[in-house]
């Protein structure tokens, strides 16, 4: 978490995917859905054109499903649910029940498990071959996200949502000695070369000290 621009998504990216890793990513926004996360039936046609219904899976069920047929080889993958703007949605009306999966055991996966619904015991028998009665995040399973600490049009977590997840901060000032460049301040004959770097910070410190300007806006 951390404000726009700090390079959360870069750092996840770059920095935490091993390679080989199946990642699925999303964006969260104000009108994203339970529906639309975990999935729910659908008009969908066949190569004749004729409509019937169909339970889609959202992301969620889609890396769930990817990562239990990936544990049933000699090689288990991990799978990683990326969520990005996790806080541009009501995310407890987007989690659901899923909420309850969030706590792990020592072993990775679901400490909890939740009651499999009709419609995806039905998917599940359809990619599986058999479907839990229960269901649980398997260990090789991961959700990962990105969150705005401060900016505008976002929602507040509550404390029990939050406690299940990790948080790391990624300040405007991380990774600073990788910042180069010089720009050129004034006009000839009075113009000087600048470092960007020295420059940028001179001017955040007079917004944040002198004028109480929040991060979000440095």
């Amino acid at each position: 978490y951390g404000v726009p621009g700090s390079g959360k998504s870069w750092t996840i990216e770059h920095e935490y995917c091993k390679k080989g890793t199946h990642v699925e990513r999303l964006v969260f926004h104000p009108d994203y859905t339970y529906s639309q996360f975990v999935g729910c039936y659908k008009p969908v046609t066949n190569a004749t054109g004729e409509i019937r219904y169909d339970f889609v899976p959202g992301p969620f069920m889609r890396v769930l499903v990817a990562a239990l047929k990936s544990g049933r080889t000699d090689n288990p993958q991990p799978h990683l649910l990326l969520i990005e703007e996790i806080n541009r949605a009501k995310v407890a009306a987007v989690f659901g029940e899923v909420f309850q999966l969030l706590d792990r055991a020592d072993s990775g996966a679901s400490e909890y498990d939740i009651h499999a619904t009709e419609d995806i015991k039905k998917y599940l028998i359809s990619e599986l071959g058999k479907s839990p009665e229960s269901i649980k995040i398997p260990d090789n399973m991961f959700i990962w996200a990105t969150m705005n600490s401060a900016d505008q049009g976002v929602y507040p977590m509550d404390t029990a949502f939050k406690r299940r997840w990790n948080f790391e901060y990624i300040g405007i000032d991380d990774n600073d000695d990788e910042v180069g460049g010089l720009v050129e301040l004034g006009t000839t004959p009075n113009n000087k070369d600048v470092d960007w770097n020295i420059l940028r910070k001179a001017i955040n410190d007079t917004l944040a000290v002198t004028y109480g300007i929040n991060e979000d806006k440095l």
